[in-house]
Formats: structure tokens, C-alpha cells, sequence
């Protein structure tokens, strides 16, 4: 028959502890102040650009028949349906650039969430604002480019904020 070993007497061997620790990567971050400044910055340059696009709204035929003068004056020589397509055109992007500050604004909201990726879709949102300023040049009220201009400043500011060494640490510890 076979050899088997004696029984234990005595209480059972204690259970082996385990101490679970997350990972250093999956630990989140407490969120830096620049992080929610320039999210809150986001906000506001959204916010104006919004506003700015429903000024422009609220008198579209001045917007238009300013477009109007300077495409008339610039290109005299131009056909006339080809000036009718330019003002309108013209007209649409500067109208348009409302989408560009609610788009501002939900970006602002996710950037607030951690998500890194929506900085660089900002950066070019930045961008966009600005070209909508330049065709804005004297074709707007000065209400509409005030709200055009803040946004802007508060955009770039923002820009910075969020690529500063403690945002970047904050962005690089979370993930999705």
C-alpha cells in the first residue's frame, strides 16, 4: 500500500493576505488649478464667440451689405454673381463661428474631464477663431469684435494654461 503522511493536527495554516495596490498610472491625480482655470477659460472664449455669432445674427443684413461694400470695392472687376458668392460665403463663416464657440465649450468641458487628446482640437479651434477675426475686420460691429477679441485672449491664455509642466504631469497620469 502507500506510504501517506500523517495527518496535521491542529488548526489549519493561516490564509496568505494580499495587499492590492493600483498601479501608479491608474492613480488619479488631484486636478491642478491651471487645469480648471483653463477650462473655465475655454468656457468664456466659447461663450463670447457665441455671442458674438448671435450679434451678427441679430443684424445679418448690415453683416451682409458690409461684406457687400468691401467685396464691391476690392474686386470691381470680378462678375457679379461671382461678389454675390463671396458675400455670402463670407457672411455663412462669419454667422458660422458660433458652432466654433459651442464647440469651444464642450471641449473646455471634456478637457475639464482629463481628457488630454481634446487639447490639441482646441489649439485648432484657436486657430479658426482667429481667421474668423481677420475676415471680421471692419465688416463687424464693434460689439461682435469686442466679444470676437475677449474670446480670442481668453483662448490663447487658456492654450498656454493647459500645456504648462503640471498639466501636462495631470494629463499623462489619467487614462481613459
Amino acid at each position: 500500500m502507500r506510504d501517506t503522511p500523517p495527518r496535521q493536527v491542529g488548526p489549519p495554516p493561516a490564509r496568505p493576505r494580499f495587499e492590492f495596490r493600483e498601479r501608479p498610472s491608474a492613480v488619479t491625480v488631484h486636478r491642478p488649478t491651471i487645469v480648471v482655470a483653463s477650462s473655465v477659460l475655454w468656457l468664456a472664449a466659447g461663450a463670447l464667440g457665441a455671442v458674438a455669432a448671435l450679434v451678427m445674427l441679430l443684424d445679418l443684413q448690415a453683416l451682409e451689405a458690409a461684406v457687400r461694400t468691401v467685396v464691391d470695392r476690392d474686386f470691381p472687376a470680378e462678375q457679379p454673381a461671382t461678389r454675390d458668392r463671396a458675400v455670402a460665403l463670407t457672411s455663412a463663416v462669419l454667422v458660422a463661428g458660433g458652432a466654433v464657440g459651442l464647440a469651444q465649450v464642450a471641449a473646455g468641458l471634456r478637457l475639464r474631464e482629463g481628457r488630454g487628446a481634446v487639447r490639441y482640437l482646441l489649439v485648432l479651434l484657436l486657430v479658426a477663431a482667429v481667421v474668423e477675426i481677420v475676415l471680421a475686420v471692419g465688416v463687424v460691429d464693434p460689439v461682435a469684435r469686442l466679444a470676437l477679441l475677449l474670446g480670442a485672449a481668453c483662448g490663447a491664455v487658456a492654450a498656454v494654461l493647459m500645456y504648462l509642466p503640471d498639466a501636462n504631469r495631470w494629463f499623462a497620469s489619467r487614462r481613459p
